[in-house]
C-alpha cells in the first residue's frame, strides 16, 4: 500500500490525463497545464510519496518500484481508463514503468504516453543523482539551506535563467524544508535504480500506445541522446525538440509545450497519423 501518502487534485471532466512530477519538484510544475487540459479532460496532479503536500514518512520505502506502485494502486483505485501519463524528468522513468505494466496487465487503461526529458537508461544518470548516491549525499541534502539547493538545481535546468521565479524557489524550498522531503529525496535518489534496470529497458519495445517525447535542445540533467534512444525503440512515438530550453519544458516553454500535448492529444492513435504531424525523430522548433 502507498497511495494513502498521496496528495492529489483533479481538475475538470472527461477522459484523465495523470501528470508525474519530477525529482524535488511537486504539482507546481504543471500549474499552467490546468487551465487548458481541464476544458476537455479530467486533469489529475499528484505529489510523489514525500514531496510537495504529501505525507513524508522518513522510512526507506522509496524505490523507483515503491513510487510506481503508489501510483499504479491510484490509477486502479480511481479506475481511470482511457488515460494519458505525462512524465517528467523522474516522473518520466515512472510513467515508462507504468507503461510497461499496464501494458503487460491491463493495456485497455493506457491512451497515451507523454514523455518530457525522461530518466530512462542508467547510463545516462545525472550526474548530481550520481552525487547524491556516494557518502557524500546526506550530508549534502541535510545541511545545504533549502532555498540556495532549489536556486541551485534551477539554474542548472533552466537554459533561461532570468525565467526563473520567485514563485518557484517558493514552491519548491519551503517543502524541503521538511526533514521528511530531504529524506525522501535522498532516498530516491539512492534507490534510482531497480535491480533489473536492463530488463525493464528490454520491455520499453513492447510499449504499444502513440507517445510523444518532448526534449529541450539544451538539457544538462539529461542529454537529448536519451530522447533519440527513446525514439528508436518506443514503435508508435515521435520525438519533438525544443531549442532554447532545458531540463524542464512545461516551466521554461509551456505555451509550446502545452501546443504540442494538445495537438498531440487531437490527433488519431496510429502511428501514420503520428508522423504526418512531425519528423519522425527529431522536430525541430
Amino acid at each position: 500500500m502507498g497511495s494513502e501518502y498521496l496528495y492529489k487534485e483533479e481538475h475538470g471532466d472527461g477522459d484523465p490525463i495523470l501528470c508525474l512530477h519530477g525529482l524535488g519538484a511537486n504539482t507546481f510544475t504543471w500549474r499552467y497545464f490546468i487551465d487548458p487540459f481541464s476544458r476537455h479532460n479530467k486533469l489529475i496532479l499528484v505529489d510523489l510519496k514525500g514531496y510537495g503536500k504529501s505525507a513524508k514518512p522518513e522510512d526507506d520505502h522509496y524505490s523507483v518500484y515503491d513510487h510506481a506502485d503508489s501510483i499504479h494502486e491510484l490509477i486502479l483505485q480511481n479506475d481511470w481508463r482511457r488515460l494519458t501519463l505525462i512524465g517528467n524528468s523522474y516522473g518520466g522513468a515512472l510513467a515508462l514503468l507504468l507503461a510497461v505494466r499496464l501494458e503487460e496487465s491491463q493495456p485497455s487503461r493506457l491512451a497515451k504516453l507523454v514523455l518530457i526529458d525522461c530518466g530512462a537508461y542508467k547510463e545516462y544518470l545525472p550526474g548530481y543523482v550520481k552525487l547524491m548516491r556516494t557518502f557524500l549525499g546526506k550530508p549534502i541534502i541535510f545541511l545545504l539551506p533549502a532555498r540556495l539547493t532549489v536556486k541551485s538545481v534551477l539554474k542548472f535546468c533552466f537554459f533561461d535563467k532570468e525565467k526563473i521565479s520567485k514563485a518557484q524557489l517558493e514552491a519548491y524550498a519551503v517543502p524541503l524544508r521538511d526533514p521528511g522531503a530531504r529524506t525522501a529525496l535522498l532516498q530516491t535518489m539512492q534507490q534510482s535504480i531497480p535491480s533489473d534496470a536492463d530488463a525493464v529497458v528490454a520491455k520499453l519495445k513492447n510499449i504499444s500506445v502513440p507517445t510523444l517525447i518532448l526534449w529541450g535542445r539544451h538539457d544538462k540533467v539529461i542529454p537529448l541522446k536519451v530522447g533519440q534512444l527513446l525514439s528508436q525503440v518506443i514503435p508508435n512515438s515521435v520525438l519533438e525538440v525544443f531549442e532554447e530550453c532545458g531540463h524542464i519544458p512545461q516551466e521554461e516553454l509551456p505555451q509550446k509545450t502545452i501546443e504540442r500535448i494538445s495537438d498531440f492529444l487531437a490527433i488519431g492513435s496510429t502511428h501514420q497519423s503520428l508522423t504526418r504531424a512531425a519528423s519522425p525523430l527529431d522536430l525541430c522548433q
